[in-house]
């Protein structure tokens, strides 16, 4: 941009060193000529007044001795002063004796002070003459102040031309630094325009080590710094523009007054609206009438599901993240929105497969449960029926024999006893596994305490409590076996897993009797909380059994604290069914 001449720092420099040095030479010459001019005058005065006296002095003996020739003599060697106009010696009647010079107009004009009050040109002096006290005469002299006025025009002029040349040579000597340095400026401000315009790639030469040196070479650096800087920015900004084209996800900048700044080419895919029909609508457009007002004025910090509205009116689940940053004092918020109506049909699709397999679980286990009792009975009424039977016929032969002393037959009818009980206990053993009888006979309690007793005849160095209260009765046959065989899960998992010495189970009721609460702890060396969810086969078949009955089941463990397990179960509205 083209600088005005007159606006330019080089006619500014010089023009004020111009004006200043005439100023100041201009009151150095009017000063000087004061002092000259009250310098010959001070001189002519001092030169009168001596004349003055000495012909005053002079004249009085010559006027005593009426010797007038030899007082002209005397007076004319006087008046050869180039600056005395007229001289003249009065009598005591004022009657000239001798005059020499031309007399002014004015006879005897009144006498002046000083040459610096004088009028007409001529310093009029007057002095009496005395001889003793006895009044002889006067002398009136008359001096021009021509030669002086003449001095001080040749000191004027001399003056004005020593400063007029010494205006010019200052002149000359601004012009030349300030060319040389307003030339090197001028060059800082050229590169300068040109990094304005967005030109870089510019560079000014330092040239001489001063303060202008300096001041380039920071500029330098400065350039480089910006020009680094910016392309960074440039590459950031591409980059972000890159990912806001090609994002799938719609995005949208606003300010304070909610009304759309900006929108990436995902928004018209998503929303049906062309860019410039979104540009100043309100934020809210996109939303359903049921969204929050303010929700646009204030950072999410997470991602929030919303309901969108398309152009054609249809609503779709979003996904809204909204951010904030402060500018120059004004918000600008920055809304990124992301179409999750595949991930919901996921969702559900994923949530109706759980449900079905839960469904087939429960059923798996209810058939399993079932199975085990068909066949604990099956055990019971068949094969013990058999067993018992073997073991009559064993007596009967044995008593025989033994009456009749036939040894081998008593032997073989010992050792049919014998095999038969053993296989009398196992299948007791196993009929209690599948389907303990006290559990149908006696209750969940009776069940429990003896499934406990027997827990502890197997692991004697496991002390194992076991709390119930009188309430826990009549809880029906699906909290029954469920219960059972979680505390029966439990107890193998803690000897198998826990290394614990001390166990307790608890069994209550809560909230007045609706609720039924299960509480399984161990000291041992507990699982690390990233465990807890559970890979095996135990804690998953825990969990569905509790949650068949609409009940929770939580698990707490940390290395080293042993584990705890809660159970809570619901005992309104219980399955008919027994899902376990």
């Amino acid at each position: 941009m083209p600088v005005f001449p007159f606006r330019s720092l080089r006619f500014r420099l010089i023009a004020s060193v111009v004006v200043i040095e005439v100023v100041m030479l201009s009151l150095l010459v009017w000063s000087n000529l004061g002092v000259i001019r009250q310098a010959y005058a001070d001189l002519l005065n001092d030169t009168a007044a001596n004349m003055l006296q000495q012909v005053a002095r002079t004249s009085g003996g010559h006027l005593v001795e009426v010797d007038y020739a030899t007082l002209q003599e005397f007076l004319e060697h006087i008046a050869a002063h180039e600056e005395l106009t007229y001289l003249s010696v009065l009598d005591r009647d004022q009657r000239p004796v001798v005059t020499l010079g031309t007399l002014p107009r004015q006879r005897w004009p009144v006498p002046d002070a000083h040459p610096s009050v004088v009028q007409d040109g001529i310093l009029d002096v007057a002095d009496d003459i005395f001889i003793g006290d006895q009044f002889m005469g006067q002398v009136r002299m008359g001096f021009s102040l021509a030669s002086m006025n003449q001095a001080i025009d040749t000191a004027r002029i001399r003056s004005i031309a020593i400063a007029t040349t010494e205006i010019a040579l200052t002149i000359l000597a601004t012009v030349l630094i300030g060319v040389h340095l307003t030339r090197r400026l001028g060059k800082l401000a050229t590169a300068a325009q040109r990094v304005g315009a967005g030109d870089y790639n510019v560079s000014v030469a330092a040239e001489i080590d001063d303060e202008v040196g300096t001041t380039a070479r920071a500029f330098n650096y400065m350039v480089a710094e910006v020009s680094e800087r910016t392309g960074k920015l440039q590459e950031s900004l591409a980059r972000e523009r890159v990912i806001e084209e090609t994002s799938i996800d719609g995005m949208i900048t606003y300010g304070t007054d909610c009304l759309i700044n900006s929108v990436n080419p995902a928004m018209q895919e998503l929303f049906g609206y062309a860019e410039k029909e979104l540009i100043t609508q309100p934020a809210s457009l996109l939303l359903c009438s049921r969204a929050d007002a303010g929700l646009w004025l204030r950072s999410s910090g997470s991602r929030i599901e919303v309901t969108g509205v398309r152009k054609d009116h249809n609503e779709f689940p979003l996904e809204l993240y909204i951010g904030q940053v402060d500018i120059a004092g004004e918000l600008l918020f920055a809304a990124t929105l992301h179409d999750i109506t595949e991930r919901k049909q996921s969702e559900n699709e994923c949530r109706t497969l759980l449900e079905g397999n839960r469904f087939l679980i429960h059923k798996s286990l209810a058939v399993q449960e079932e199975e085990r009792r068909h066949l604990a009975r099956e055990l019971h009424d068949e094969l013990g029926q058999c067993l018992t039977a073997i073991q009559a016929d064993a007596e009967i032969i044995h008593d025989l024999s033994k009456k009749e002393k036939q040894v081998a037959i008593e032997t073989s009818a010992g050792a049919i006893l014998s095999v038969s009980s053993r296989i009398y206990d196992v299948v007791h053993s196993m009929m209690q596994r599948l389907r303990p009888g006290t559990l149908d006979d006696l209750g969940l309690v009776a069940a429990l305490d003896e499934e406990i007793n027997a827990w502890r005849a197997r692991h004697l160095e496991i002390h194992c409590t076991f709390e119930t209260g009188p309430e826990v009765t009549e809880l029906g046959e699906a909290i029954n076996i469920t219960l059972y065989r979680i505390v029966q899960e439990a107890l193998t998992n803690i000897a198998k897993h826990a290394g614990a010495d001390e166990v307790s189970i608890c069994l209550g009721k809560e909230g007045n009797g609706k609720e039924l609460l299960v509480i399984i702890s161990d000291n041992g060396r507990g699982m690390s909380p990233a465990l807890l969810p559970g890979r095996g086969l135990g804690l998953i078949g825990m969990r569905e059994r509790v949650e068949a009955l609409n009940g929770h089941f939580d698990i707490h463990s940390e290395a080293g604290s042993g584990t705890t397990i809660r159970l809570r179960i619901p005992l309104l509205n219980e399955p008919q069914e027994v899902v376990v």
